[in-house]
């Protein structure tokens, strides 16, 4: 390869450049392209297996979940093993969340995960480049230049206004990011990875098994119905007396570690689709954003599988970084980079929380401390027991499991609550689900949920209020005119009344409807909303997260939130103007990709998973003008 390759077409333009086209590579230009942002995806990396409860809701604002969930296999427990022996048994399915659709973890191979991203991504026109490696970054203060080298040599220079590395613990975007100080080390331990099948197995093919003892660990999860992963650390892990750790494993060696660790009965393994040794390593960036440059996923936080959360909180640094990258290259937001700096304020957290939580499961697990082994044993021997019974373990283990304690409460600035409000959500909190229901004077009565409501690329604002009456109606539209006369982003405003116990079941304008019925599960203490705070409102993001919350009582302060933030309307055209003057030459139409409107990817037909399975067409029908929505959505049931 020559020393100064060549380098064509040196101008070459986008808004975001990403580098690495793995799971959180690919998200990140899922959410790119329900905002309609112009961008480029080059590489391919990917290693991952479970996919967790809020994961899932995020990827169902794409209208995509319910297309994942049968490609692999819901988890509904593991069985505890304690050197051979049985020591209970976690059932997630016991949990029984009632705010989600998405109550368990899915279990999917990493090959079907990246062919679900791949289809979607290739269904809106989007190319991963995977000849493509990233060679040098450079960025001053109005634009980055990244040269692009293919497998035969030529590179290509490309400028655009952000670069995002999801490339992996090795990452080259995050070594171009000045003062991003790569932290932390690597575990001792040896692992064992296989993918294989097993036939004639009595075990429980929805439950995964742990088992721990002196001799290391060794764990199987199920993938698919026919497909299971195995993984086996510490002394285990080795080959012969010589303690090999460097040769590949074989089928017939971990077919030797199975029948060992499992109970008679379990079954024989064949066909192997993947065998692996690895290594792994706990390590982290100081800071998610230099400038131009951000991190995300592998290049941001690596750590062990355990709890299965890695990848899923990479994704959701994607979704988390996407929306604000639109907002700010759409000229949004009164402030671009401190606008851009709560990507590393809300995630570097979460990312730290990740690294010490998995590192702590892990030593658990795997060390071979001849102190700490007894410790562990009676713990989880008697402890364990006594735990998994009790309510408050069972929520806090399922809360720490599903990712939906997620949360940028008190630690955002550009989340808040009103003052005094103290519902059970507040602001920075994660939105719960819940079953809703429409009447229309077209179709009557459907059942939706609030999630189902929050979907695509704009924000919404669900005013929440007493029985339906017309002074409460005069409310709630007096509320919805003063918030969209203060943003000029796309806005989607939802009516939603509690139905009385003996009112009929009449058409209200298409607006939601909340039923006294589900007053008594708790769907108002849910939301944190009692009978002195109604009216309220909910200001939700756009990657489902709750951004202000409370009485209407206290709208001012709600407006005043808005125009600290965001642009209004008069100030919007400036705005949009002054920001892409950074630009000469804005020749992102080059880039030749189909962005699809938003309301292709973030509002495709899908099924909800309520009491009625009817189908929802979302509508988005607003004024391109204004780009501020009000127009209700639309509805067909399944025999239409």
């Amino acid at each position: 390869m020559d020393d100064n390759p060549k380098v064509e077409n040196p101008t070459t333009d986008c808004d975001v450049l990403i580098v690495g086209g793995g799971p959180v590579g690919m998200a990140l230009a899922l959410e790119l392209v329900l905002h309609q942002v112009s961008f480029r995806i080059v590489r391919i990396f990917l290693r991952a297996l479970i996919i967790q409860p809020r994961t899932l809701e995020l990827f169902s604002r794409y209208g995509a979940a319910e297309e994942l969930i049968p490609r692999g296999r819901i988890l509904q427990g593991m069985a505890l093993c304690l050197d051979g022996k049985p020591a209970g048994a976690i059932a997630l399915n016991q949990f029984k969340a009632s705010d989600t659709r998405f109550p368990l973890p899915l279990n999917i191979s990493q090959a079907e995960t990246e062919r679900f991203l791949l289809e979607s991504l290739s269904s809106h026109g989007v190319n991963i480049e995977r000849s493509l490696t990233a060679t040098s970054i450079v960025q001053d203060d109005k634009v980055i230049t990244t040269k692009l080298q293919s497998h035969n040599g030529k590179v290509e220079a490309v400028r655009s206004k952000y670069v995002i590395g999801c490339d992996g613990a090795r990452s080259v975007v995050r070594q171009a990011g000045e003062g991003m100080v790569w932290e932390g080390s690597s575990y001792p331990q040896s692992f064992l990875l296989c993918d294989v099948q097993i036939r004639d197995s009595l075990r429980r093919q929805d439950q995964g098994l742990l088992q721990i003892s002196r001799e290391g660990m060794f764990a199987i999860f199920p993938i698919r119905q026919d497909l299971f992963r195995i993984v086996v650390s510490g002394p285990a892990a080795t080959f012969d007396q010589q303690g090999d750790t460097s040769s590949v494993p074989t089928l017939e060696h971990f077919q030797s570690l199975f029948d060992k660790f499992t109970p008679p009965g379990s079954g024989t393994l064949e066909d192997p689709v993947w065998i692996s040794r690895f290594r792994l390593h706990l390590k982290g960036v100081n800071k998610y954003r230099d400038r131009r440059i951000f991190v995300a996923g592998d290049a941001a936080h690596i750590s062990s599988p355990v709890g299965g959360k890695g990848m899923n909180t990479g994704i959701q640094d994607a979704i988390n970084l996407g929306w604000k990258l639109a907002f700010v290259l759409q000229g949004q937001v009164q402030d671009p980079d401190a606008f851009l700096d709560t990507y590393h304020i809300e995630r570097h957290p979460i990312g730290q929380e990740l690294l010490s939580s998995t590192d702590r499961m892990f030593t658990f697990m795997t060390s071979t401390n001849r102190f700490f082994i007894p410790i562990r044993n009676f713990a989880v021997r008697y402890i364990l027991p006594w735990l998994t019974p009790t309510d408050w373990w069972n929520r806090a283990f399922y809360k720490f499991l599903s990712m939906f304690g997620v949360t940028y409460r008190g630690v955002s600035p550009i989340v808040g609550t009103a003052a005094g409000f103290d519902g059970r959500i507040q602001g920075g909190d994660r939105l719960p689900d819940g079953k809703l229901w429409l009447t229309s004077r077209n179709t009557g009565i459907i059942s939706t949920t609030v999630q189902a409501l929050c979907v695509g690329s704009s924000h919404h604002l669900l005013l929440f209020s007493g029985e339906h009456s017309e002074e409460q109606t005069n409310t709630l539209e007096y509320a919805r005119e003063k918030v969209l006369s203060a943003v000029s982003f796309r806005l989607d405003v939802h009516f939603i009344y509690r139905k009385a116990k003996d009112e009929p079941a009449i058409a209200l304008n298409d607006y939601y409807i909340w039923p006294s019925e589900l007053v008594k599960e708790t769907l108002l203490k849910r939301f944190g909303f009692s009978e002195q705070s109604l009216p309220g409102y909910m200001f939700v993001r756009p990657d489902g997260y709750v951004a202000h919350i409370g009485p209407l009582s206290t709208l001012d302060e709600f407006l005043s939130f808005l125009r600290k933030h965001f642009v209004a309307p008069v100030e919007e055209a400036e705005s949009v103007a002054e920001y892409h003057s950074t630009f000469e030459d804005d020749s992102s139409d080059e880039l030749g990709l189909e962005t699809q409107n938003d309301s292709t990817l973030g509002a495709s037909e899908w099924t909800t998973d309520c009491a009625s399975s009817t189908q929802l067409n979302w509508s988005t029908g607003h004024d391109s003008t204004s780009e501020r929505h009000f127009t209700p959505l639309s509805f067909s049931s399944p025999s239409s």
